[in-house]
This record gives structure tokens, sequence and C-alpha cells, in this order.
């Protein structure tokens, strides 16, 4: 592994250039997934603002605790990654994917002698934990495609998915969940975590041409080359916080 990936963490997002639609500079990994599972919605959040909801809530705080990490200045951060035999951060990805700045922090990224090993992003559910959404594996592949255009070597590398209900886990579970995810990867043994704490993991190798041909579709929204396409689920709308405000909404609250 070269010393691009180190240039890479040094830099910051350029400023200045041109901007995407709704004035952005760059677009967010999780933006554009969420584009897959209805881009009018992703419209609607930019336009109108951000709606609160208790799930964001939970998530968030459920994020917050599960992936609690010390802060490290960019040099330490870089001598870990070197020197450390295992490695587990989080940190700021950007790179130039196409036509589109594509930037964002995934959850956790595991290192082994250098090399990005695993990517780990966790998304809690009211629901199945086992069923798979499109639009969440988008993400993560996303991820595993900026370590790569960053100079990161990602011959090995494992995206994880882990889908969990939001209940049930206490603050020392919480603590300590992120070591035992890293553990049952690193010994291909993610059944016993999954059937204690309601969890599925959904593991993908790397290959950059799904991420790319996920961006080629998106970034057209956010060059103004098309229009946002809305979703054909009425399900999404019954649970869309815009669905009373949204003009391609399939369900109306009081119609």
């Amino acid at each position: 592994m070269g010393n691009g990936w180190k240039n890479s963490l040094r830099e910051d997002i350029p400023e200045g250039g041109a901007a995407y639609r709704h004035d952005l500079l760059f677009v967010g990994a999780s933006t554009v997934a969420r584009q897959f599972y209805c881009e009018a919605k992703v419209e609607n959040e930019y336009k109108l603002g951000e709606v609160p909801t208790e799930d964001k809530s939970i998530g968030t705080g459920l994020h917050e605790e599960i992936f609690a990490m010390e802060s490290v200045k960019t040099e330490d951060l870089i001598k870990h990654i070197e020197e450390l035999p295992s490695l587990t951060a989080s940190f700021g990805l950007h790179a130039q994917i196409g036509g589109l700045r594509v930037a964002g922090v995934p959850d956790a990224v595991i290192f082994e002698k250098g090399k990005p090993r695993w990517v780990v992003e966790l998304k809690t559910t009211r629901g199945d934990p086992s069923r798979l959404w499109p639009d969440q594996a988008i993400q993560v592949k996303i991820y595993g495609l900026m370590l790569e255009r960053m100079g990161f070597d990602c011959s090995n590398l494992t995206l994880a998915l882990i889908r969990m209900k939001q209940q049930g886990l206490t603050s020392p579970e919480k603590e300590s969940l992120l070591l035992l995810v890293k553990t049952a990867l690193e010994r291909e043994k993610t059944a016993q975590l999954e059937a204690k704490h309601a969890m599925r993991f959904f593991l993908f190798p790397y290959i950059s041409s799904e991420p790319e041909a996920a961006i080629a579709w998106a970034q057209d929204y956010w060059l103004e080359r098309r229009e946002a396409i809305p979703t054909r689920a009425e399900g999404k709308c019954r649970s869309c916080e815009f669905n009373g405000v949204c003009a391609h909404s399939l369900f109306k609250p009081n119609g």
C-alpha cells in the first residue's frame, strides 16, 4: 500500500467549484443510498428540512453508545494504521466518483496490518432484522469504494452491514458490542451474536463495479440531468414523514 491514503486523510474536502443540486459541495454516501429508497423523500428533506422521528432519535443514540471512540489527530490515526496489528477506527471518507464528490463517515473500519479488512455499518429497526433493504447495502458498498479511491488496499476488504432490533441492549452490552462484532467477524462466527442480540449480519465482498454503477445512476439527479424519481411502493409512502405534503405520495393521511 503506497502513501496515497495518507495524503487523502490529510486532505480536507475541496471547497468551491460547481455546486450540486440544493447548492451542495458534496453529497453524503448515506444520501446517495437513500435515493434508492425514494428520491422524492431525499428531495423533500432538502427542500422542507429533515423531520425528527422517534426511530431516528433511538438509532442515533444507539450509534453514539456502541461506536464511541477516542478522538485522535490525523497524524496519530495514520501512525496507528501503519503500526498497530489491528485497529478499529471511524473517520471521514471523501472521493471523486464519476461526476460526484462523495463524503461520509462509516460506523467503523477495522484494519489488519495496515489494510482495511472490514467496514462495519449498523442499521437499527423495529421490524425484522433479517430483511435486507437494497439502499442500506449500497451505502456500505460506497464506503468501500471511497476507501479504495483514497488509496487504501482493499484487496481483502469485506463489507459488513448489521441490522438489529432497536430495543433490548443494556448499557454494558452497548459498550462491548463493537468488540463482540469484531471478534465474531475475525472468527467467522456470527450466528451466536445474531441470536443473542436479535441482529443479522450481511457480508459482501468488495466489488468496485457495484457502487460505481449506483453512483452513475444517482449523480444525474445532483447534476440536474433529471428530476427526482419517487418510489412506487405505497408502504414506503405510508410510513414517510412527508406523506401529507409530497406531491408524489401514494398514501395521503386524510385521503
